[in-house]
């Protein structure tokens, strides 16, 4: 890799024998450059052994990773954190063990890679610890992953699109899971549940807010939508939308990047999936609604918990081989002009796979820098995967995320 560095790893994976870390190391193995210097980190010494003997597998013509145990403390990940200029972590769930770990970057100035969707964990972070990290030149990003990135850089590809196109900003930005063929994995479903549990209520409340992630003291001219009663939006460009499950976090991260860069002082943000019918998108409205609240009751998430997939178990490779997600998003300028701009997003495999090319694509983008992306302009902090900027989406985009950009309207 370019440059000279005093810390013995350009990248370490913490977390790399579970069911995403796994994955995530496949991908380096086989997609990042041979030249990288980078580790596998855990605390099982016979599972990171067993993973390296797999990697060897896969690409027999490159130097395996070293392998580094490590003990989840403080300490211990401190010293992780201060032998590599990236960590990627896939060590969840994160309001159970990710508060360390960015700690431990924030402090060592240490760039940061995590595929939480846990919004409740993120805004405690967040306002947390974004000062540190700033001041310790750390780029920490969160929600590098399969729920939300994708959202965060169709509005962040939009807005540079009016802006370049129609030299204006960008008023509203409504945001669709068009196609959703996916399994989840037993991590994925423990720390949607346990989540709950592992807040006061009023935590809870505050974090889901749309602008709960935005920076202090940052709140655009409009007020964020919400579906209302009929738990249905029509929007020509994207069809009839209802509750998305994943549309807490996509909105969060997205407001918190319109935060930290420019999209536009009117700028509002929607998300939701396409329904059949208002019917059905009013009865899964209504099940969300009622759903959702039931979490909150210590008993009902036991029981849930002790009938999930444990934690490290995902789709089979016959169920992945399957999955399609899409994605449509739209955008209006916030000027006078009737312009607007349609981003459309395809990934043909599963969303495991998909979150492995995220983190470690945006891995590559910290450590070779073309020098124009926000995070680098704002010099650290909680950031988001949209401040990586073009580079990271050319990247994305060339890694197998489909991604096309176009214009319509007078």
């Amino acid at each position: 890799m370019a440059g000279p560095n005093p810390r013995s790893y350009d990248l370490v994976l913490y977390g790399a024998t579970g069911y995403t870390g796994d994955l995530t190391a496949q991908y380096i193995t086989t997609h990042l450059p041979s030249d990288l210097r980078w580790a596998i980190a855990g605390r099982t010494l016979s599972k990171l052994n067993t993973l390296a003997s797999t990697l060897a597998i896969l690409r027999p013509d490159r130097p395996p990773p070293a392998i580094v145990t490590v003990e989840h403390t403080k300490e211990g990940l401190s010293a992780l954190a201060n032998t590599t200029r990236v960590l990627i972590t896939a060590v969840g769930p994160f309001h159970r063990y990710g508060s360390v770990v960015m700690e431990a970057c924030a402090t060592t100035g240490t760039h940061y890679l995590d595929s939480t969707g846990e919004t409740p964990w993120v805004y405690e972070v967040a306002h947390k610890y974004h000062d540190l990290a700033k001041k310790n030149g750390a780029c920490l990003i969160t929600q590098c992953a399969m729920d939300s990135a994708p959202a965060d850089l169709a509005a962040y590809a939009l807005v540079r699109f009016l802006r370049e196109k129609c030299d204006a900003g960008t008023k509203e930005v409504v945001h669709s899971i068009q196609e959703w063929k996916n399994g989840m994995s037993g991590g994925t479903l423990h720390s949607l549940v346990g989540v709950a549990g592992g807040y006061p209520f009023a935590h809870l409340k505050e974090s889901i807010k749309p602008l709960a992630l935005s920076v202090d003291g940052v709140r655009p001219q409009s007020k964020p939508r919400s579906f209302g009663l009929s738990g249905t939006r029509r929007e020509e460009e994207v069809g009839l939308l209802t509750d998305s499950v994943i549309g807490i976090s996509d909105t969060g991260l997205v407001y918190r990047s319109w935060s930290l860069m420019e999209y536009g002082e009117a700028f509002s943000y929607f998300t939701g999936m396409k329904a059949a019918n208002r019917v059905s998108g009013f009865l899964w409205h209504a099940g969300l609604a009622m759903s959702l609240p039931m979490l909150l009751i210590s008993p009902l998430r036991k029981m849930l918990t002790s009938v999930l997939p444990s934690p490290g178990e995902g789709p089979s490779e016959k169920a992945k081989a399957r999955d399609r997600t899409s994605w449509q998003t739209v955008a209006f300028c916030d000027n006078s002009s009737a312009q607007k701009a349609v981003c459309e997003m395809e990934y043909s495999g599963d969303m495991y796979s998909l979150t492995a090319l995220l983190l470690s694509e945006a891995a590559m983008v910290l450590l070779q820098p073309d020098g124009e992306n926000w995070a680098q302009k704002l010099g650290g902090g909680v950031l988001t995967p949209a401040t990586l900027g073009d580079q990271y989406v050319e990247r994305v985009k060339a890694a197998g995320l489909s991604m096309q950009t176009t214009l319509i309207g007078q």
